[in-house]
């Protein structure tokens, strides 16, 4: 840290040492979990911590997206048991610990589908957590939902950037510990794609009029202020400003100026940036910020799979480190999680059926990159099937197209034993289905902008770009030429406005049922389209087309639940059903694409322009 800045901090700190006493003070209960009025934008709480060492230890996570129960048989992998037990240890050691959390805690899998979140952040009070910041997927519950939890937490959630537009902010943006002769403020910032990436209804009245904001939605210049504007407003009263955001460094959050490296380097004061979102290992990544600071930038992955550890030395400047593995176990919160593993797996653990060929909805050589986001995958296949087949066959209701985004597929089926866990854990979601009539044209629009980062070679993990929106499709196929831009434009809400120019997506075809052909998809012929609530009637991922579809049937049931009664409908053989290609049901329609044993699908999607 530049000593200059250090120094002015520290002077301007004893000036005001009286008066962050009384405030320090009567602050006291905050640690135990007390909520702050929402109107204050400064959340100080005072830390008792070991005073005989001058060095601060930040113990951090993100994107733990519910996977508790995360240990490999090669011990790699942690629990919040071990990280609970890792703080314990250091403080029993004389480390002053603050343990933090950058977003994404509550959904995932099923042990957070399981009660909506509720058990998750149960286990972070009692593995102690005393900081989080709000990621897009806490919001995937609902905004009720979301308050629930937030009261459930022992720990306050922090963002600067997430508004409300009747009244006071429900959360606030800044915390401040003080920790042992140092005083630092975290700042919450949430990514702005959350109102599209989440569901956008959520953040609307009945009426659909948004009543919740995201600074950084509507132009990354709001983003940048809204982060200034909270930095300024402590950098002279603390030692250490550091971010703990939800942003990421994603080849799209740069692209669009929303990502942590934007932000940094278009705002000052930050000393530190602990981030989420994008799932990515970064160690002590260094930033220059507009005034050529160096901030250091970091994020643990996902999944639990690391830890990391930041370190703010006498001299000020500042290390982070990331573990992998922790020996020591806390007891308490070690029976929480177990628990909470027996029981979802006394009520979903239960064989349904056995599955002859793996389904993938993940990479088979890596399991935190997902091409049923880009390509064609078994799993996307099987889950837009399992609708298919539920509208046409079980309701014996019309469906034409089912559009399946990639983005709610979350794990893959191993060959062998099929639980209901199995299904929880690809569609942990719960997402609603639902029925509408579509155009022609419409069905195209959301091919094209589910398509639109096909080709694209994302850096940071050195793999092709995933978009959520992909569309997975059941009963029709289609092309994608990746050598055309895409020319998708959307609104300042990331909402699909048109196509300026040549679309990727052609040779579309859609399966007549009647004559068992695939015909050409009519740009002005009216479909029944099926597929999630999220995306036909909500419009996630940005799919505003299909606005003003007129509804067939709504609510038919969990995407989870159609796919176990799918997985029910196939022959059985030794009192279960066998999953393959050839005991599908539908191979009633002679001609339809049905290929499981492929990793890659059935051919529906064929992509040229890409290796």
């Amino acid at each position: 840290m530049d000593m200059f800045k250090k120094n002015k901090r520290i002077f301007a700190r004893i000036g005001f040492k009286i008066f962050l006493f009384s405030i320090l003070t009567a602050s006291t209960f905050l640690l135990a979990g007390c909520k702050l009025s929402s109107s204050k934008q400064v959340l100080e709480s005072p830390q008792l911590m070991n005073q005989n060492s001058a060095e601060i230890k930040i113990v951090y996570t993100n994107d733990i997206h519910t996977y508790i129960d995360n240990v490999e048989e090669d011990g790699s992998g942690l629990r919040l048991s071990n990280i609970a037990a890792m703080v314990e240890d250091m403080r029993q050691a004389g480390e002053n610990v603050v343990l933090v959390d950058a977003g994404d805690e509550i959904e995932g899998t099923i042990y957070g589908s399981y009660d909506q979140g509720v058990s998750v952040i149960r286990l972070m009070n009692a593995a102690g957590f005393q900081l989080a910041t709000l990621g897009n997927h806490e919001f995937d519950y609902g905004i009720s939902q979301l308050f629930t939890l937030t009261d459930e937490a022992n720990y306050p959630f922090i963002t600067c950037n997430f508004h409300s537009l009747e009244g006071e902010d429900p959360f606030v943006g800044i915390k401040v510990f003080d920790i042992g002769e140092h005083t630092i403020a975290f700042i919450g910032i949430t990514t702005p794609e959350t109102i599209t990436n989440s569901t956008p209804s959520f953040f609307q009245d009945s009426s659909g009029n948004f009543i919740y904001s995201i600074d950084g939605t509507d132009s990354p210049q709001d983003l940048y202020d809204s982060v200034q504007k909270a930095i300024d407003s402590v950098i002279d009263n603390v030692d250490y400003v550091i971010a703990l955001g939800h942003l990421g460094v994603d080849q799209t959050a740069l692209d669009a100026g929303i990502g942590s490296i934007n932000v940094i380097e278009n705002t000052s004061g930050l000393d530190a940036f602990i981030d989420g979102h994008s799932h990515t290992v970064m160690d002590e990544n260094y930033i220059t910020d507009l005034n050529g600071n160096k901030v250091d930038l970091t994020q643990t992955g996902c999944y639990l799979t690391k830890v990391g550890i930041m370190t703010i030395k006498e001299d000020g400047t500042i290390s982070t480190e990331l573990v992998d593995t922790y020996d020591g176990v806390d007891s308490k919160v070690a029976e929480l999680e177990n628990r909470l593993v027996s029981d979802v797996k006394e009520s979903l653990g239960k064989k349904i059926a056995r599955l002859d060929s793996n389904l993938y909805a993940t990479s088979p050589d890596n399991d935190k990159q997902f091409p049923v986001c880009n390509q064609e995958m078994n799993m996307g296949d099987f889950t837009a099937d399992s609708i298919y087949w539920y509208f046409n066959m079980n309701r014996q209701i019309d469906c034409d197209v089912v559009l399946q985004n990639g983005g709610d597929l979350k794990a893959n089926i191993a060959a062998g034993d099929v639980t209901e866990q199995d299904t929880y854990n690809v569609e942990p979601f719960g997402d609603q289905i639902c029925l509408v009539q579509a155009t022609g044209q419409q069905i195209k629009d959301a091919l094209e902008m589910g398509a639109s980062l096909v080709g694209v070679w994302d850096n940071t993990w050195d793999g092709p770009a995933e978009n959520g929106g992909f569309m997975q499709v059941a009963g029709i196929q289609y092309t994608i030429d990746s050598t055309v831009e895409s020319s998708v434009e959307t609104d300042s809400d990331g909402m699909f406005t048109g196509v300026n120019g040549t679309y990727r997506v052609k040779d579309i075809k859609v399966y007549n049922r009647e004559t068992n052909q695939y015909d050409d998809l009519d740009l002005e012929t009216t479909y029944t389209v099926g597929g999630s609530n999220y995306i036909l009637q909500e419009f996630g991922n940005g799919m505003s087309m299909f606005k003003g579809c007129s509804m067939i049937l709504n609510y038919a049931g969990e995407d989870r639940n159609l796919l176990s009664d799918y997985i029910n409908s196939f022959s059985t053989q030794d009192d279960y059903p066998e999953i393959s290609t050839m005991n599908s049901p539908l191979n009633v329609y002679s001609h339809y694409q049905i290929d499981y044993e492929n990793m890659y699908g059935a051919g529906r999607i064929s992509i040229f322009g890409t290796d």
